[in-house]
This record gives structure tokens, sequence and C-alpha cells, in this order.
């Protein structure tokens, strides 16, 4: 059997979200009362960011373990609707891992996951795809997989010439080496703290965040994502930024996904670093206005007309 043609190698998770609604996330020892529960189309992070790539005319193959049971068998088939390949799926009796996300009144994620079988994805399977997929030209990978197992699966990538897009999501609580295996560290605002250790309830300048995790990661290229105000990054150019114009964002809890995998493909397609962050912001942005995660993502012919309309506005300001 020919080996897939896949451009984009979706490293990660299948963990599907649980969705309730509060005021506000409880604190240590206290009970809030939520409403709208939903078990909607939602997937991990890396199905998420797999299918979102797919959507956007990206050639991708994922690369995960998902269990024997009811939410293994919704996540495999959501993501070969998809156009995804699953020819590196493992399967196992361990149950699939599963999320649970609290919104807050502006659409602001708290989450807790559980690995669940993407604890049993192991660098035989990883490095038996990567040798099997020699069309590839991103790795895409996160922290909902065991993060030795995410590091070297960019670390191998990066030795076959691929780009590797390392999402460290959810940031580890202690601290963690061999950063320097990403082409691209993708971290959010509150991630990029964890990883440089930083005390919490501080503010820290985006632009020097940057600056300061690629100094001490050896990552080549570093984007902090900011939410509603962009993107800051850093390579070995300088730095530059990408501020979207204000948007009314309903649901967030997808968009660093949608970012990640926009920026794949964008990358794959030849774009710059710099342009490819700016259409992964914008697709991002698109991307928030609708609820949910996996029905929010945009088609490819959605995201050229959003970015006919917006393109003016996001020109990337270059940094010190």
């Amino acid at each position: 059997m020919a080996a897939p043609n896949s451009q984009i190698v979706v490293v990660g998770s299948h963990a599907p979200g649980l969705f309730l609604r509060v005021k506000r996330p409880p604190v240590a020892g206290e009970t809030v009362i939520g409403w709208d529960y939903q078990a909607p189309v939602d997937g991990g992070k890396g199905s998420n960011q797999a299918i979102a790539a797919a959507r956007l005319g990206g050639s991708v193959s994922f690369v995960g373990c998902l269990g024997n049971d009811r939410i293994g068998e919704q996540g495999a088939r959501w993501m070969a609707e998809a156009g995804v390949d699953l020819t590196y799926l493992k399967r196992t009796s361990t149950a699939t891992g599963l999320g649970f996300i609290m919104l807050d009144d502006n659409g602001v994620p708290a989450m807790v996951s559980s690995l669940g079988a993407n604890a049993e994805l192991d660098v035989a399977v990883v490095e038996a795809a990567l040798a099997g997929l020699p069309a590839g030209r991103v790795l895409l990978t996160q922290f909902e997989i065991l993060p030795a197992v995410a590091l070297h699966a960019a670390r191998v990538a990066r030795r076959l010439g691929m780009i590797s897009i390392v999402n460290p999501a959810p940031a580890p609580e202690t601290p963690i080496t061999g950063l320097d295996c990403a082409g691209i560290l993708a971290p959010n605002e509150s991630e990029a703290r964890l990883l440089l250790d930083l005390p919490t309830g501080h503010e820290f300048d985006p632009a020097w965040l940057a600056s300061r995790l690629r100094a001490e990661t050896g990552a080549q290229v570093v984007l902090v994502t900011l939410g509603e105000r962009g993107i800051v990054g850093r390579d070995g150019e300088g730095g530059w930024t990408v501020t979207p114009p204000p948007t009314q964002a309903v649901d967030t809890s997808g968009a660093g996904d949608v970012f990640c995998a926009a920026l794949a493909v964008a990358l794959v397609e030849g774009k710059s670093i710099r342009e490819a962050s700016v259409w992964a912001c914008i697709v991002a942005t698109l991307s928030v206005t609708r609820p949910g995660t996996i029905p929010a993502y945009p088609t490819r012919a959605e995201a050229d007309a959003f970015t006919r309309s917006n393109l003016a506005s996001w020109l990337p300001e270059s940094t010190s």
C-alpha cells in the first residue's frame, strides 16, 4: 500500500470536552452553580488541530491513541469525515481521554483534562509514522500526550527536515527541558509564564516573554498567543506583533488549536513565518465568532473570504 501523501503530521491527543457555563470558575474548596451542560462535537488538542488543518485544505495525518470505546469511535469518525488520514492511529483497551471545560460569561475557558489512552502513545508509533509519511513537511504536536513523546516527535521531525511546531499545552507544572527541538514554539501567555517559571499574579510584557522564551529554550521561533490581543513573535531577525481588530467573541475555546492548524497550513503553502502568523491569527479570529470547537472551524473558502475582508488591518508590526 502506498504511503499517504500527507504534508502535515499531527502527533497528539484526542480528549473531547464536556462543557458547562458558569459565572466564573470556582476556586479551591468552592462550589458554583453552572448551567447549559453540553457534550458537543469536540476533540482533543491533537484531533482538533488535525481537523482544523484538513478543513483549511491541508493534507493531514493524525498520529495518536484512542480507546476502543464510544468516544474513541466518535473521534476516529470525526477525523475521517474531515479527510484526516488515520493510518497511524493506535487503538487500545484504555478509555479515551476526556476534558472538562467551564466557560465564563466572556466565553473564556477553564479546563481540566485526563490523558486516558493518550498516555499510551509511544515513541515507536511516532517513529514508524514519521518514517512512513515521507511527504511530511510540518509536524504539529502538543502536551496532551506525554511531553517526552511530543518532544521526541519534534526532534525526529527536525532531523528529517520538517518544520516542527510545538504547542506546549497544557504547560507542565514542573520545568521541562528539550524545547530546542521546536522549530516554532507556540504557547499562550499563561503557558509562556509557566515555561519560564515566572511568579503568578504579575504582569509581564508579552514581547519580553517571547524573547526570553527563545533565549532560554533554544527554539528557532517563539509565537506567544494573546487571545483578542493577537500574538507576539520572535525569531532570529527580531520581533513582531499582530493585533486583530475588535471582534465579538462567542466562544474562544478552540482558538489556539485553529491558530496552530492554520499556521501549519500556511507554512506548507510556502508563507514566511510572519505571513503565516498573520493568516493564522485571522483564521483563529473567525473561529471565535461561532460557538463550539469542531463545528466552528472554518473551511478554506470561509477563511479566504474573511481574509480578503480583513487583511489590510492585520499587517505585522516589527518590534525591537
